[in-house]
């Protein structure tokens, strides 16, 4: 994997750890479909002025463009959209869930790092045997840093699983279509489809109010800004070209971050076993990321 490609996944898991906070503050006045709905608006609206800025400039500064497939455009980005946008349902969905706890839905939805690999076999894509040990040490040190009170199957659990699922089904998708399209204008297109799509349900299923919205209004620009908008194009950029496996372990020190940004912002101070299970992730990050041997060509005779 190349550098550049390591730092945007890098980046992309801490925007994403540090959202978890803006999240949760978030969830205090508005539901799911409504923040959903609002938070990927607002990251619609900022990469699509964003990509016709860009546009623009490129022409003025007579730089070539490449011309890209618009239908492909489309349907990429309503497909990451649409996996993106279950994955992210679900979870929130699985906090209803009395037996769920931040902990257990962080573990869950942090095993899409198994999924990834799992799912390439299908399509006779093999991972190196690094990547498998990685994969082990990742589930265990995921399991030491969000799992404190043990861990007993609940309707909540399969719903976060599906998550997990979506997650998978997001990061293959982009590994799919990064390489075909603008990134910037591929992320605005998901963004759009989430919230086209959350704006119904959150009038069916919910009461969104004007007051509620403002009260939420700081972690919905955060994460419609940052999260959404920086976050997801920088995967977007990250993934061009890198083992999705490979990338998928990188964006899963989000849960290592989130961690920390908890003990720093709301004051949660982590324990000696989840500081062991940072390490543990961290070391399967860097044991992934270690590049295979070559083979050495036979002498001549």
């Amino acid at each position: 994997m190349k550098a550049k490609n390591a730092i945007c996944l890098a980046a992309t898991a801490f925007i994403f750890g540090v959202s978890f906070v803006a999240q949760d503050a978030a969830s205090v006045y508005v539901s799911p479909f409504t923040f959903n709905c609002l938070r990927f608006f607002v990251a619609a609206v900022f990469l699509s002025a964003l990509a016709f800025g860009l546009d623009i400039f490129r022409k003025k500064t007579g730089r070539p463009t490449e011309k890209r497939s618009v239908k492909t455009l489309l349907i990429g980005g309503a497909l990451c959209g649409l996996a993106l946008g279950a994955a992210i349902t679900c979870q929130q969905f699985g906090f209803m869930d009395e037996n769920m706890t931040s902990g257990k839905c962080g573990f869950i939805s942090a095993c899409y790092i198994l999924i990834v690999p799992v799912v390439r076999l299908f399509f006779g894509k093999k991972a190196r045997w690094t990547i498998w040990v990685g994969i082990a040490i990742a589930i265990g040190g995921l399991y030491l840093l969000c799992i404190s009170d043990g861990f007993a199957l609940s309707w909540g659990d399969v719903i976060v699983m599906c998550c997990a699922c979506g997650i998978a089904a997001h990061i293959l998708l982009c590994d799919h279509f990064a390489p075909k399209c603008d990134c910037i204008k591929l992320t605005a297109v998901q963004c759009l489809f989430i919230s086209v799509a959350s704006l119904p349900l959150m009038f069916i299923f919910e009461t969104p109010s004007v007051e509620a919205v403002g009260n939420a209004i700081l972690p919905v620009l955060f994460c419609g800004l940052v999260a959404s908008g920086a976050g997801y194009t920088l995967q977007l950029i990250g993934q061009n070209g890198a083992n999705p496996t490979a990338a998928s372990m990188i964006m899963s020190l989000e849960s290592v971050i989130s961690a920390v940004a908890g003990a720093i912002v709301l004051g949660q101070l982590m324990t000696i076993k989840q500081i062991i299970g940072c390490a543990l992730i961290f070391s399967a990050v860097v044991l992934a990321q270690l590049p295979e041997k070559k083979k050495k060509d036979p002498p001549i005779a």
